[in-house]
């Protein structure tokens, strides 16, 4: 699982590079034209007048109106595309900064993909085909090979530009479920990625080739004598300047075409298969140019200009991790010496504490993606020859020493060079003065439309100012001001220059909180995800339990023996933990995470994030909500894993002595101990239902695959499940709100598969019985608002459902309280209802959520038939 870091909508990656590089003084103007163009446009030709066809096949008539549209559409893009491909390249620079600033421009890209993606929830064929369509489409073949060709142009700012345009084109647009045959997909892997490749190794040369020259300018600098230097004057300092500029301007593009390639990567699989083993050892050698380039920033060049190279790193690493995510292909095609010459980059550049945070974790990523093949796939180690041993052998001591070692400082101290709290309190601060400076000049404005309004005849202004002079003197006096106002147009258009800069200062500082703000976040998140994954051990599939289900057919009855099948297996496969089954490699894994204390500082740090938004006790933006809560889901995935490993650190003794729950000192011994109370202390804070819904996910882990934590459950905490089972449904909480309770339900079904009195037994199933017969409590069983409303019902119901049946299929249940609660009558009540949700709720539902329902409705049948006898 990657974390593909996307950036704001206002960092646009193509238009600041575009505007802020020019072409240097005496560059020849070349036109690289691409040798397969015209092979290119003839292909370009038939695949439009394909797409027409199919579009046109929809309609019994083509109206004039939309005949004119596609008219202007082809027109548009001929005339963009011949810019983008002219011989001058001032033309070109133009054309590729025009597109950067509106079709390309993220907030551009960011709206049509949004659009696109409602179009497919609508099944609509193709995006294209909607009404308001614009002239030129961002995903047009034509423009794209147009664009693509310029990432090669010999004149650095157009392929610049170009390589931008496109960054944010696979950032903002690309949702990554075009069909494979479609002509975007073929221009992304056919086109775009090969072409990528040659302008990053033909930028590395150069950057190499210029840090020669740089490192020789500046030792015979250094070696001149005072009088030589002297006379050298301005000029040598000017020759090494441009070579820096230069340097500088190669570190950009080779940044953007590495966040291309990696966004490609992700969203394109077809792009994968492009990629040679020789592709991957290109990107592996950024790294260590990387390195080299920000030594010689100390000696010549300002701190901002080597911002550039550190982007660079993380997006070279960031590529390297998506190839080799789950990518068994070219992994098992390396080599023994290419494979250890990838291995000593990687560890040498996550052992690096100069580098990003963002390029170490990525880094950590594939290597671990190199592990999960190399180290735990037994049937590849066996058909491999010895000579892999030594590289297998690092690999797994990198992982166990540098990676471990680097997740868990990050859990620990964080960040410390952005306080998240801070960050939001600023951010939140710069967003009120943006506003309020937006509504000075809106304030501004229409006060001087008003005043030029009543533009006079400077006679008739003095006539009229002479006549109210006697009568009227301070409204005269301030008729003066206005007219001054009106007259020195001038001073009001430069004060509205000054307003507009300052404001433009407030948006800048404002981007630059966001962007540390979603590089903190990314970089939680991307730890967190190579915790899971180290977690998450081998992909074996079982099949046993499937071999018991019953075949579809209604008139099949519950049968007890069956009955007793399918719970035996459920829990031999709850019993058979990880740490039986793991491999030797994966028990020294778990073992230097518990040496470590990786659990205990992932648990700290997610109740921290629980809290985080009711502690700023202010209105937190949206963006940072939003973050929080994948943030929070993330940690409860990994949580979720950890729990499944039966690490040793939840035996052994806590770190903590005591945790305060509710305001009161709670004792505990060990980390099993530890890791529940804490969950305990964070849903007894006061937080909304969001972090409360991932609060019970990590709960319900551990109660499933930690059956020793059942026992730790007291009265209390029954009592809170069952709040949360039976509290009103809170509409603002919406999905959250629902997964907290069908966590709750769960929960408290694992608790009732121990033994428990029958009072309890009795609560449990008045509370569950309650829910049941009004799934949301704003809503009626049959008078649902709407069909999202049916569904969150249908949610609730099919885990209440599933829970009574478990409690009372088996033939030791609390048979007195099933009759007593009339649990039967309440079944036979509520499953028409529950089928005419189903059929209700079919256009927003995904098809494995309808066919888990409609399996819980056949099996609700044959319960019913089974209790009845």
């Amino acid at each position: 699982m990657l974390y593909t870091y996307l950036r704001t909508s206002r960092e646009d990656l193509s238009h600041p590079a575009a505007s802020r590089l020019r072409r240097p003084p005496n560059q020849p103007s070349i036109f690289a034209y691409h040798k397969s163009t015209t092979d290119i446009m003839g292909k370009q030709k038939r695949n439009k007048s394909k797409r027409g066809s199919k579009q046109n096949s929809n309609r019994t008539a083509l109206s004039a109106s939309s005949a004119t549209s596609s008219a202007n559409e082809e027109k548009g893009a001929s005339t963009i595309v011949s810019k983008i491909r002219h011989g001058d390249p001032r033309v070109r620079h133009a054309a590729l900064v025009a597109l950067s600033s509106t079709l390309f421009h993220s907030s551009s890209l960011s709206a049509a993909a949004l659009q696109k993606e409602r179009q497919q929830k609508l099944n609509h064929v193709r995006v294209s085909a909607k009404t308001n369509k614009p002239v030129v489409d961002a995903s047009d073949e034509t423009l794209l090979r147009a664009l693509s060709e310029r990432i090669l142009d010999v004149d650095i700012p157009c392929a610049t530009a170009a390589t931008g345009c496109l960054s944010n084109y696979v950032s903002f647009y690309c949702i990554g479920d075009a069909e494979e045959s479609s002509p975007e997909v073929e221009v992304a892997s056919e086109v775009m990625v090969p072409i990528l490749f040659q302008r990053i190794q033909r930028s590395l040369d150069k950057i190499t080739s210029l840090g020669s020259q740089i490192e020789s300018s500046i030792a015979s600098k250094v070696g001149e004598t005072a009088n030589a230097a002297l006379a050298a004057g301005a000029a040598g300092s000017s020759a090494i300047d441009k070579m820096f500029a230069f340097n500088t301007e190669q570190w950009i593009l080779v940044s953007l075409s590495l966040n291309t390639l990696a966004g490609l990567i992700e969203n394109f699989p077809s792009a994968i298969e492009r990629v040679s083993a020789a592709s991957l050892s290109t990107l592996c050698a950024v790294l260590p140019l990387v390195e080299k380039s920000f030594q010689l920033t100390k000696n010549g060049m300002e701190e901002s200009n080597s911002d550039c190279i550190l982007d660079a790193s993380s997006n070279a690493s960031r590529a390297i991790h998506s190839l080799l995510d789950d990518n068994i292909a070219i992994i098992t095609s390396l080599q023994p010496i290419p494979l250890t010459h990838i291995v000593t980059e990687l560890t040498n550049t996550i052992t690096n504490a100069k580098m990003p945070h963002m390029t170490r974790l990525h880094a950590s990523g594939a290597l671990v993606s190199l592990r999960k093949v190399l180290v735990l796939d037994e049937e590849l180690k066996s058909a491999r020859g010895r000579e892999y041993d030594a590289v297998v052998a690092a690999v797994q001591t990198c992982t166990d020493g540098t990676v471990i070692d680097l997740l868990s400082n990050l859990f620990e101290s964080g960040d410390k060079n952005h306080d998240p709290k801070q960050l939001v309190l600023r951010m939140i601060e710069l967003s009120n003065k943006c506003q309020s400076m937006k509504q000075d000049e809106m304030m501004e404005s229409q006060i001087m439309s008003e005043v030029n309004a009543r533009k006079e005849p400077a006679r008739m202004i003095a006539r009229r100012q002479k006549e109210l002079k006697e009568s009227k003197k301070t409204k005269a006096e301030n008729e003066d001001m206005k007219e001054a106002m009106m007259v020195e147009d001038k001073d009001g258009v430069k004060k509205a220059e000054e307003t507009e800069s300052q404001l433009d200062d407030v948006k800048d500082e404002l981007d630059g909180v966001v962007k540390s703000w979603r590089e903190l976040i990314g970089s939680y998140k991307l730890a967190l995800e190579l915790v899971a994954n180290l977690c998450s051990g081998r992909e074996d599939q079982d099949d046993d339990i499937e071999d018991v289900m019953y075949p579809d057919d209604d008139e099949h009855m519950w049968d007890s023996d069956d009955e007793a099948k399918l719970v035996s297996a459920a829990n031999a496969a709850g019993a058979c933990s990880m740490e039986m089954t793991c491999s030797p490699s994966e028990r020294v894994t778990f073992s230097s995470m518990s040496s470590k204390h990786l659990l205990a500082r992932i648990i700290s740090f997610f109740r921290s994030w629980v809290e985080f938004v009711s502690m700023l006790k202010d209105d937190v933006p949206a963006l940072v909500a939003e973050d929080v809560d994948e943030l929070l889901s993330t940690c409860a995935l990994c949580l979720g894993n950890m729990v499944a490993c039966d690490l040793s650190s939840l035996n052994e003794p806590s770190l903590k002595k005591v945790i305060m729950v509710g305001g009161q000192e709670k004792p505990v011994t060990d980390g099993l101990d530890m890791f529940w109370w804490e969950l305990i202390a964070a849903m007894s804070s006061d937080v909304s239902d969001g972090p409360k819904a991932h609060v019970t996910s990590v709960m319900l882990a551990l109660l499933r695959h930690q059956p020793k934590a059942r026992t730790i459950v007291n009265s209390a905490v029954l009592d809170l499940l069952l709040a949360l089972v039976t509290q009103q449904y809170n509409a603002e909480g919406g999905a959250n709100n629902v997964q907290m309770k069908c966590n709750a339900i769960s929960m408290i079904g694992l608790l009732c598969s121990e033994p428990h009195p029958s009072e309890v037994n009795a609560r449990v199933c008045s509370a569950l019985l309650e829910r049941l017969r009004s799934p949301l409590s704003s809503t009626s069983d049959d008078n649902d608002a709407d069909s999202e409303k049916a569904r969150q019902s249908l949610v609730i119901m099919h885990e209440i459902l599933d829970v009574l049946m478990d409690m009372y299929g088996g033939d030791d249940s609390h048979d007195d309280v099933f009759g007593q609660q009339d649990v039967l009558g309440h079944f036979q009540r509520c499953l028409p209802g529950f089928k005419r949700r189903v059929k209700k709720t079919v256009a927003n539902s995904t098809r494995e959520e309808l066919d888990t329902w409609n399996e819980t409705a056949l099996n609700c049948s044959r319960f019913i038939k089974y209790k009845k006898g």
